[in-house]
């Protein structure tokens, strides 16, 4: 999986200042999702400020791939479907992809000629999450959405328990983890409102799809509906 996180600004001083709080080196640091976090609470708790960030910063959508050689073209797909999203649309980008997407910039640059992005992007490819902060906003996006997918087809059984200090509905409670992810993440995504919603669950209910998720080719049929089921349509209504 991949995600693409759009922000209004540039956000490398605000991780800069997040790393600097927990003690990393914003120069050398680096955030990994798949970095073991247990008993490490600085890293537990920049996870935590890191998608709160997101949730108060950002728009994200993700595309998912069946075969990591097909990253590359499917993130320019996924760019090209959220370009369209009326929010987005007719604007300039500048649009940063992390290292290890194509095979190197040239094909990279190969791939984006004459496409839909091209008209309304400056792509910079083969970039350093290191130097280019934000791509590490992504990452924290992939891991957490390839975690939810996972979870609703059946792969991942943990439950985690809530903390939420001053809220007596959902602190301490037990859920499953692709719940408590979903709660944290649901409002984030390239969304519009259903053209002609039939009751009041559908008012709640958003279309990310198309605009905020694309499934490749090369995902196969039973990943490809559990994605749809999962990311293609957001309910952000109340859960209590």
């Amino acid at each position: 999986m991949a995600a693409l996180v759009a922000c209004d600004f540039d956000p490398s001083e605000a991780l800069c200042t997040m790393f600097e709080k927990y003690g990393y080196d914003p120069s050398t640091f680096e955030f990994k999702s798949s970095a073991k976090m247990k008993g490490d609470g600085n890293l537990q708790r920049l996870r935590l400020s890191l998608k709160q960030f997101i949730a108060r910063n950002c728009t994200i959508a993700i595309c998912v791939v069946g075969d990591d050689r097909r990253l590359g073209a499917a993130s320019l797909e996924l760019l090209s479907a959220a370009l369209k999203h009326p929010g987005l649309n007719g604007i300039k980008h500048e649009v940063f992809f992390d290292e290890g997407l194509f095979s190197s910039v040239k094909s990279a640059e190969k791939s984006l000629n004459g496409s839909y992005p091209a008209s309304w992007c400056h792509c910079h490819f083969e970039q350093n999450s290191v130097e280019i902060k934000g791509i590490q906003l992504a990452d924290v996006v992939a891991h957490t959405c390839a975690t939810m997918l996972l979870d609703s087809m059946g792969y991942i059984e943990k439950k985690v328990t809530l903390d939420v200090p001053g809220d007596s509905a959902y602190d301490g409670l037990e859920v499953d983890l692709g719940f408590e992810m979903w709660a944290g993440i649901r409002y984030s995504f390239l969304r519009q409102n259903k053209p002609e919603p039939k009751d009041d669950f559908e008012i709640a209910t958003v279309d990310v799809f198309p605009w905020g998720l694309f499934v490749d080719e090369s995902v196969d049929h039973k990943t490809a509906a559990g994605a749809m089921d999962r990311f293609a349509e957001m309910y952000l209504g109340c859960i209590h």
